[in-house]
C-alpha cells in the first residue's frame, strides 16, 4: 500500500476508534471481495469503508458496489475531499488527513437481513482473532487462516 493510502487508512481507522467502532483493515466478505475497512459498534452497525488517494482511483474502481449489500453504511475516505464530485446519495464521504478527519457527506442507513449481519459479524470475530494470533505468533500459517479461508470452512 502507498504511503498516501496508508495514511489516510490510519486516519481514518484512528476516527472511526474514536466514534465507537471496532476497525479491521483488509476484511473479506462473504462475496470474496476484501474491503479496506469494516468497523463495527455496540448497535452492530457495520461501515465499509474503501479509502482512496485520488479521484482516478475512484473513477476506475467499480468493485465497492458490491460491497453495499454487507453493510448499513458506505464510505469513501479521501485525504482531500475538494475533487469529490457526483457522489451517489446513499454512499458517505469521509475527509482524512493529519489536520483534521471528518464525515464531510453523511450516507444513507442501508438495513441488511439479521442473518446476513450475524454471519458478517462472527467473521468479524474470527478474522480479527485471525488477525490477533498472527500479531502474536508472527510464523502462524497466514495463508492457511486468513480472513478469505474461514469462508470455505463451515462451522
Amino acid at each position: 500500500m502507498e504511503t498516501k493510502s496508508r495514511l489516510i487508512l490510519q486516519n481514518t481507522m484512528r476516527f472511526l476508534s474514536n466514534k465507537g467502532y471496532q476497525v479491521i483493515s483488509e476484511f473479506a466478505l462473504p462475496n470474496k471481495k476484501r474491503v479496506d475497512l469494516i468497523a463495527l459498534n455496540l448497535k452492530k452497525d457495520i461501515l465499509i469503508v474503501e479509502v482512496k488517494s485520488n479521484i482516478k482511483n475512484l473513477k476506475n474502481d467499480k468493485k465497492w458496489q458490491k460491497y453495499l449489500k454487507y453493510c448499513n453504511f458506505f464510505f469513501f475516505s479521501f485525504d482531500n475531499c475538494q475533487e469529490i464530485k457526483n457522489i451517489k446519495k446513499n454512499i458517505g464521504v469521509i475527509m482524512a488527513n493529519n489536520k483534521k478527519t471528518e464525515i464531510i457527506k453523511k450516507p444513507k442507513y442501508n438495513k441488511i437481513n439479521l442473518k446476513k449481519k450475524n454471519i458478517i459479524i462472527l467473521k468479524f470475530a474470527l478474522s480479527a482473532a485471525s488477525k490477533f494470533h498472527r500479531l502474536i505468533d508472527p510464523s502462524f500459517k497466514k495463508k492457511k487462516n486468513n480472513s478469505i479461508f474461514i469462508y470455505k470452512k463451515n462451522i
